[in-house]
């Protein structure tokens, strides 16, 4: 069984199923400007058939810039745009794990989540599929409350200012209880070359000992990395 505390994981978009559990980077898709469009999900030409795949890493110590204390897991999350309707396109949602599943997973570990992905007003937000339940939000391990699916949404237009860095499992941006907006460039991963990239820290709750989250994404490559993580502890969950 896996023993560990809360932790930190940000999403890694891949296309391997086996990866390293190490620090080092495992290897990953390789390419000039960014992963390929064909194949990959993309909030701004979204389509049936598109599949993202994404590993965890577990780090700790979020509030402080002393430390780099993270690992990669092994598991991995699969979204795949199964269908589109006049709600969106319909995201299935499945976790892939070897061995015992890690605790932040939750109880339904071996359940596949099924919600809308939908753009309006260059805007990105993760919809429930309509059902009995009164229940607003759907289920995600990525899309979270408080970002994807709230009254903001993903803004997917390009952020220009300021500019941060991604520091390991971290954004170079100081500690802080609050919402802020962002921007990354030059970024690589996995010997990957992104293109500029939106970074949303959304921190507001933890002046309530909420959660925060962090998002770096962009309209052309969908999500590259996502955290959640809690005040008390300093450490979360994500992808």
């Amino acid at each position: 069984m896996k023993h560990i505390r809360s932790f930190l994981l940000f999403a890694i978009p891949v296309a391997l199923f086996v990866f390293s559990c190490r620090k080092e980077n495992p290897p990953g898709p390789t390419g000039p400007t960014g992963p390929p469009a064909a194949g990959l999900i993309r909030f701004d030409s979204m389509a049936v058939g598109q599949i993202s795949k994404y590993i965890g890493l577990t780090g700790e110590d979020y509030y402080t810039s002393n430390n780099d204390n993270y690992q990669y897991v092994d598991d991995t999350l699969v979204l795949e745009i199964v269908a589109q309707d006049a709600n969106g396109f319909l995201v299935a949602e499945s976790l892939h794990y070897v061995g015992d599943v890690y605790p932040w997973i939750g109880e339904h570990p071996d359940s596949v989540y099924h919600y809308y992905l939908e753009v309006k007003d260059d805007t990105l937000k993760a919809k429930k599929v309509p059902s009995p339940s009164q229940w607003p939000y759907p289920d995600s391990r990525i899309f979270s409350f408080r970002t994807a699916m709230n009254d903001g949404g993903l803004p997917l237009a390009q952020i220009t200012s300021p500019k941060v860095d991604i520091l390991g499992w971290k954004t170079s941006l100081g500690y802080c209880e609050c919402r802020r907006e962002a921007y990354t460039e030059d970024y690589t991963l996995f010997g990957v070359d992104y293109p500029p990239l939106n970074v949303i820290v959304e921190n507001s709750a933890m002046a309530f000992d909420g959660n925060g989250e962090t998002y770096v994404y962009s309209k052309e490559t969908g999500v590259v990395r996502f955290s959640t993580y809690g005040w008390w502890t300093q450490s979360g969950y994500g992808w």
